[in-house]
């Protein structure tokens, strides 16, 4: 289930490789890693190369989980099977699904609840445009979000739930708010997860995140950590980015 940051404080990289890669750059992504036990970072690869992880010693996350165990429903992955892959956490709602795939805030609320029944920490995924941010209604948008998802959580999952802010006009475009931007909606979104569920969850930044501004990105004090999109192909940029948060 759910780890909290060690005492030295250090913080966590959740590495999300979308669909970037091919097995053959994933084959050599892996041996960058050999002998290596990283404890604070996780690996989320496309699914179908969960397999080739398993004789490493990297803790591993999923793209996107289904609500179902098993059926009739093309496509679509269970919690269940990737448990036999030693699959600990489950990226549930990033922006890209949301908007590609159209996912209902009720599905996401499934995802959560399957999650939590298989002993899969979902990280749930939050953030606003840049028309939202532009027009200061970043804590309106992020408030909604988390409310109507979350919501109708069942209590003990959300004890064991992690949030990744992801602002959509900061992934993949170099930009990033500043350090005290962060700060400031990290201590909002926590404040009201605490006050309207009773819960202390943990806050990951996540948008262009990368080895040229972990060091500064790092300094924040109230974050737990990281969601990597893009630098996450790069063995050595990953390699240069952990050896920050756990300096």
């Amino acid at each position: 289930m759910l780890q909290r940051r060690d005492s030295m404080g250090n913080k966590k990289i959740f590495a999300n490789q979308k669909m970037y890669m091919t097995k053959t750059e994933i084959e050599t992504f892996i041996q960058a890693f050999q002998n290596k036990t990283m404890e604070h970072l996780t690996i989320c690869p496309t699914a179908i190369y969960l397999p080739l992880f398993q004789e490493s010693h990297l803790q591993l996350g999923i793209q996107n989980v289904f609500y179902e165990d098993t059926g009739a429903y093309t496509g679509e992955i269970s919690p269940l099977q990737v448990k036999e892959y030693h699959v600990s956490y489950a990226i549930i709602g990033h922006s890209e699904r949301r908007m590609i795939f159209q996912e209902s805030n009720k599905m996401l609320q499934k995802k959560i609840d399957a999650c939590y029944k298989h002993q899969i920490t979902p990280i749930f995924c939050i953030g606003e445009t840049k028309e939202q941010y532009e027009m200061h209604k970043t804590n309106q948008v992020l408030k909604r979000q988390i409310f109507d998802v979350l919501k109708n959580v069942k209590q003990e999952a959300l004890e064991h739930i992690i949030i990744a802010y992801e602002p959509l006009w900061a992934i993949g475009t170099g930009l990033v708010p500043s350090n005290e931007e962060i700060e400031r909606i990290t201590q909002y979104i926590k404040s009201i997860i605490n006050q309207a569920f009773h819960v202390s969850v943990q806050v990951l930044y996540g948008g262009s995140v990368n080895e040229n501004n972990i060091v500064e990105l790092n300094q924040i004090s109230n974050i737990d950590g990281f969601l990597v999109g893009g630098a996450s192909k790069n063995s050595s940029k990953i390699l240069k980015m952990y050896e920050v948060v756990v300096s």
